[in-house]
Parts: C-alpha cells; structure tokens; sequence
C-alpha cells in the first residue's frame, strides 16, 4: 500500500472552462474527485472495490479556499492523501497547484456507506487497518454550516440521469452548479471565488424535483452566499453551501 502523497495533472481544456476562458469550478471539483478515486484505488479502497464489499464512500463535507485564478491551457496538478479517520468520517486532503505554484487548498469527509441500508458504518471496523498520513490542510475541523434569514432567490430543476455518478445519485459537483446558477451574473461579474463549503445532507435521485435557494450579504472578507438545495416534495434539505467572492 503506498506510504506517499499521490499527485496527478490536468491539462487544462476548452470543456473545462467558462466564458472568461477561466477554469469552472465544476471542472475543479472533478479534479479533486479523480484524483482522490485514484488514490483510494492504489490503496485499496475505491469506489469499484468497496462496491463489491457491498460498500460505497459518499462525500459528507467540503472546504476549498483558492487564492488565483486557473485559465485555458495552465497545467493543473492536484496532490492528496487521506488523513484522520474520526468517527464515521474519514478525511482526505489536497494541495492544488497551478503551473507549478501552490494556489489553493482542500481538504474533504467522506462516509463510508452500506450499499443496502444507505447507512454509514465506521472505517476502522470495515477497511480495517489502512495507512494515513496525519497532515490536515486546516487547522480547524470541517463543521456544520449554519446560517438563518430569508433567502432572495430561487430555482427550481429536475435531477437528470446525467447528473448521476457510480453510486446512482447525484454527483458533488452538480449540487456546486446549482447553488450558483442562483446567483445574478452581474453580482459576481468582477469578483473571483475565494473559498467554498459544502455539507452534502442527503441524496438527490433522478427524475426528483430540487430547488435552490440563495441569500447574500456583504462582509469584509467579500461577498458571502448561503445556498439551501432542497427536495420541495418532502422540505428535505439535501445540501448547504457557503461561498465567498472577492474581486479579481
């Protein structure tokens, strides 16, 4: 099993950027999760071969604070490794770097899931012993995002098969896509994301109505979004999300 950090590139492509010829935080976000699913296959616990355990891994929490932006044709590398098991979470964390420069930091918990009661159960009792390097990106631990108020905007979808990944539900980067999609175009045209969190809640299956609610305010740090993803049908809140813009 390996002892050491893995670490992969990513060319950046026309598919994967924006408008501005900038790189999408989707296509970010997809980064992390196929280096993380790479790594977790080298150590011997991905997604294909937990699943024939009758095991799944579903990502619980996100934080990832950017300090530039990536454009068209930068070489993207991601470097990761799981940390601290505490609990029924099992952490990962990751270094992104941009044509050689560290730009950004990340660092993720993960549930390990029981395919046929979609319950989570502890890592330690079912992956055994497994090597961790115990180096956390943050010093504080990954928390629940709490915010209150009214929110001032909403969306309504209706989840696609394609937004569905191995596990048959909705994959982490389209709850991110459709947080910010409720968003005015004009409120964050001059301002860069700075840094995200995300509490996934729940899963979101295809053919399910979803709606996205969204509230702003200013502080000094920048302009700080609450996002609400919910299921209307039963007021199931599926996901929260906090991001905050900064200008370029």
């Amino acid at each position: 099993m390996p002892k050491e950090k893995y670490e992969k590139s990513y060319a950046v492509h026309y598919f994967d950027v924006d408008w501005n010829a900038e790189l999408q935080f989707g296509s970010l976000l997809d980064f992390l999760q196929d280096s993380a699913g790479e790594d977790a296959v080298k150590r011997g616990f991905g997604v294909e071969q937990l699943q024939l355990r009758g095991l799944t891994w579903m990502l619980s929490r996100y934080r990832i604070q950017l300090d530039s932006i990536v454009g068209l044709d930068d070489l993207v590398s991601i470097r990761t490794w799981p940390s601290v098991h505490k609990g029924l979470s099992a952490c990962r964390e990751f270094e992104i770097f941009c044509n050689g420069a560290l730009i950004g930091v990340a660092s993720s918990a993960w549930m390990l899931v029981d395919l046929e009661t979609r319950r989570p159960v502890r890592p330690k009792e079912k992956l055994g012993e497994v090597f961790l390097i115990n180096e956390q990106v943050f010093s504080e631990p990954l928390g629940a995002i709490k915010f209150s108020g009214e929110f001032d905007s909403y969306l309504g979808y209706r989840v696609r098969r394609a937004d569905l990944d191995l596990n048959c539900h909705v994959n982490n980067r389209v709850f991110f896509d459709w947080a910010v999609e409720s968003l005015d175009a004009e409120l964050i045209e001059n301002r860069r994301l700075k840094q995200v969190d995300i509490n996934y809640l729940a899963e979101a299956l295809a053919g399910e109505e979803i709606s996205a609610s969204c509230s702003r305010q200013t502080t000094v740090e920048g302009l700080l979004c609450s996002h609400l993803i919910t299921r209307p049908s039963d007021h199931k809140e599926l996901a929260k999300l906090q991001t905050l813009w900064v200008p370029r």
